[in-house]
């Protein structure tokens, strides 16, 4: 009821489902979702900020959590594989982390954004705040944590210098988070509209995860699959950011076109399935929180 109060005459009035042509296309569904996220910027921005506040509210570490986190995973993976699957990868660890960062950004934004909807049902009851509001700032708190978990790379210059290569190519990167951003929030509307009505989509979510995590290339080469395999693993859009971050980062090359418009088109298409689900259920998700 706090967060309720909080944004109680503070946010202008947003449209429904009743106000969009149910004949506009994806396109323009697209863009009307993205306009109506600029009207509500100052109930966007609180939220935002409010959610991220509250994750590491009364934490002995705090915001040491986002880069301690995909570092512990990648300290292990480098013992076991190293271990068990010798690589002549010379700077595994970064190869490691370059691909683990973003994924955790992914699976945080994800799992939290499947429950916005019932975790914050105050909100989307008690105000004139719009549900793809709730669940657009979960997904955008989470950016906050991207960029702290990045800092983790920090350490990594120190014992692979070589590994790291600055260049123009490194312009692609902001694209690349956009897209990354872009993918976590239509996984978040699609999750999040059908977990108030089956409860039991966050257990989905994280088996889907746990699946998703080892058939994308984070711990090996994706280079080292045979070319079907290699083409049909970049139809996950996790595995073509991903090719793109390392091929900017280790490389120092702008990554393929193909590549990057596959997971363009990918990020992109999930967004829209996202909105076009939201907008078809929008106004039946106050009556299931």
């Amino acid at each position: 009821m706090q967060e309720a109060l909080l944004f109680r005459h503070r946010t202008r009035s947003g449209t429904t489902h009743g106000d969009e042509p149910r004949r506009a296309g994806p396109v323009v569904r697209l863009r009307r979702f993205v306009r109506e996220l600029r009207q509500h910027q100052h109930a966007l921005e609180v939220f935002t900020l409010g959610r991220f506040r509250a994750t590491y509210r009364a934490q002995a570490l705090g915001l040491l959590w986002p880069m301690a986190n995909p570092t512990i995973l990648m300290i292990v993976m480098s013992v076991f594989f190293g271990i068990a699957f010798p690589s002549d990868l010379t700077a595994y660890p970064v190869f490691l982390m370059l691909g683990l960062v973003p994924w955790h950004f992914l699976s945080h934004a994800w799992t939290d954004g499947t429950t916005c909807f019932l975790h914050h049902s105050a909100v989307i009851k008690h105000t004139s705040v719009p549900a793809y509001v709730v669940a657009s700032g979960t997904v955008f708190s989470h950016v906050f944590n991207l960029g702290f978990a990045a800092l983790s790379l920090l350490p990594l210059i120190a014992f692979y210098p070589e590994a790291f290569h600055v260049s123009f190519a490194l312009l692609v990167l902001p694209l690349v988070v956009v897209l990354l951003v872009a993918l976590g929030l239509g996984l978040a509307l699609i999750s999040a509209v059908l977990n108030v009505v089956f409860r039991d989509v966050g257990y989905i979510v994280n088996s889907a995860l746990v699946v998703l995590f080892w058939a994308t290339p984070i711990a090996y080469p994706i280079d080292r699959l045979p070319g079907l395999w290699k083409q049909a693993m970049l139809l996950n859009p996790m595995a073509s950011l991903i090719h793109c971050i390392r091929d900017v980062i280790l490389k120092g090359a702008f990554p393929p076109g193909s590549v990057l418009g596959a997971a363009a088109l990918s990020c992109l298409g999930l967004l829209v399935v996202g909105v076009l689900i939201y907008r078809r259920f929008e106004t039946e998700i106050a009556d299931h929180v």
